[in-house]
């Protein structure tokens, strides 16, 4: 094979400068527990490692030895936080997963090309990876409860915004007038970025408008989207042209480029590791929201940058077509494009409905039932995501949002909950049945947790069938 392009390369540098970037934005999004001072455990042990691990990749974004490190260890964890796992994470391991293939399939070759390999077979596959999950995504707002101003998660989203930038006052959930528009409005733009990034000719418009969207989405104070965002952007950049890359190579190989770039990394490192190390030495006592600011700033200083670097780029290079790869040269890469699909499907069968690329969307899939506007009913495949239970009273307070909201839960979700935690009493229904456990512990169902592995691969989310789907905009205790 011939050596990759200079494109390839700087294309490369790029992408695994903002996966180092995504993965610390994430380990330093996650709650008091990930401090050592709280107890060295698998959760904590592993978090650390990965940050130190991206750290190192952030100032050598070319070595192929620490980016599969990194690639091993973002799954890792992903099976770790799981079942209490965001979309953006199982989004990311997919990714990772996919490049640590395509790399394994260049060192395997002869002669040996790792980085040709990661350029035709990895960076294919994770674009038509990220299609699938973004194509999902969209699908799922089609619903009677997205579109539903009063409830939807476009508007509090929206609210939650204005409130950041000091519009508190703006009132996007009071369904009157212009706020009925909102949710069509980002329905319109979440399909748009998925048929701009498939169209050859409207690629770089749709990396634009993606980077845009999320960008806006990430100011939101309220409820951080920075590691939800800044894996939209490291996946989006990946389908701008090589014309882009090899203007942005030029720059970066001259002598203004190469200072900049020096001090851009040394900054950002140096910011993010001192965000790692405070994080994993505080036990929550009072600076969790000052890591939480300083990890909000980095995002949107670096995603900044990054939306004007795009928009200057295709300004000068005069295109918006981007004809790279969406197909792999080595077919058996299709297998993680698949993945995502059948993941994507989870909902519709009824065997997953969490973490299914149908995030924000106030979507219900129950018992063969579905608000969806374009899904008549779905498939029942296992009894788990039928098997519902509506919390009325409890000693723990943990579960008292459920008894306040009415949502129903899945029962497997309640009993690996109540089989994990401290006792306490419970009172729920369930098939119309009323049932009074004074000691969970001792309850024969609720003391005894699904096998260990059920709740990790198959997650259900809580249900609303009592009227519009309001948004789960945070994982309860039973997720």
């Amino acid at each position: 094979m011939s050596p990759p392009a200079n494109h390839d390369g700087t294309r490369r540098v790029v992408f695994v400068w903002l996966w180092a970037v995504a993965v610390l934005i994430h380990t330093l999004y996650l709650p008091g527990p990930s401090a050592l001072l709280a107890g060295v455990t698998m959760w904590n042990v592993t978090h650390l490692a990965l940050g130190l691990v991206a750290l190192v990749l952030l100032c050598r974004p070319r070595s192929n030895p620490v980016l599969a490190v990194v690639c091993i260890g973002v799954p890792v964890t992903a099976w770790v936080e799981a079942p209490r796992l965001g979309n953006h994470w199982l989004l990311a391991s997919i990714v990772a997963m996919t490049i640590l293939a395509s790399m394994t399939i260049g060192a395997l070759r002869r002669p040996r090309n790792v980085d040709d390999a990661l350029a035709v077979d990895g960076f294919a596959s994770a674009r038509l990876v990220f299609l699938v999950a973004y194509g999902f995504a969209a699908f799922a707002k089609y619903n009677s409860s997205f579109t539903d101003a009063s409830v939807s998660c476009a508007n509090v989203f929206l609210d939650q915004v204005a409130t950041t930038v000091g519009l508190s006052g703006l009132g996007a959930t009071s369904e009157v007038g212009w706020t009925r528009v909102v949710p069509f409005v980002v329905m319109a733009l979440e399909t748009s970025v998925v048929v701009l990034l498939t169209i050859a000719r409207t690629r770089v418009l749709g990396v634009i408008l993606a980077v845009s969207f999320h960008g806006i989405i990430s100011i939101n104070t309220d409820h951080s989207f920075s590691d939800f965002s800044v894996v939209i952007a490291m996946m989006a950049v990946l389908f701008l042209p090589d014309d882009w890359f090899d203007e942005f190579g030029r720059w970066l190989r001259g002598r203004g480029g190469r200072t900049v770039a020096r001090v851009v990394t040394i900054v950002v490192t140096a910011s993010l590791a001192s965000l790692l190390v405070w994080q994993s030495l505080d036990d929550e006592r009072g600076w969790s929201s000052a890591i939480g600011h300083g990890r909000e700033v980095s995002w949107w200083t670096i995603g900044a940058v990054l939306w004007g670097g795009v928009v200057f780029g295709a300004v000068r290079t005069h295109t918006l077509r981007s004809d790279v790869a969406l197909l792999p040269d080595d077919r058996w890469m299709l297998m993680w494009p698949s993945l995502a699909v059948i993941i994507g499907l989870g909902p519709w069968l009824g065997v997953r409905t969490a973490t299914s690329w149908n995030m924000y969307a106030n979507l219900v899939t129950a018992r063969g039932e579905t608000n969806s506007w374009l899904v008549p009913g779905t498939l029942s495949m296992l009894d788990e995501s039928g098997d519902l239970v509506r919390i009325l009273v409890s000693s723990d307070p943990a579960l008292s949002d459920y008894v306040d909201s009415g949502d129903r839960v899945p029962m497997v979700n309640l009993r690996q909950y109540t089989a994990t935690a401290r006792d306490f009493s419970l009172v729920y229904e369930r098939d119309g049945v009323v049932t009074t456990v004074p000691h969970t512990r001792d309850d024969s169902t609720l003391g005894r947790a699904p096998a260990w592995w059920w709740n990790k691969a198959l997650t259900y989310r809580s249900v609303d069938l009592d009227g519009p789907a309001t948004c789960q905009e945070m994982m309860g205790a039973l997720r």
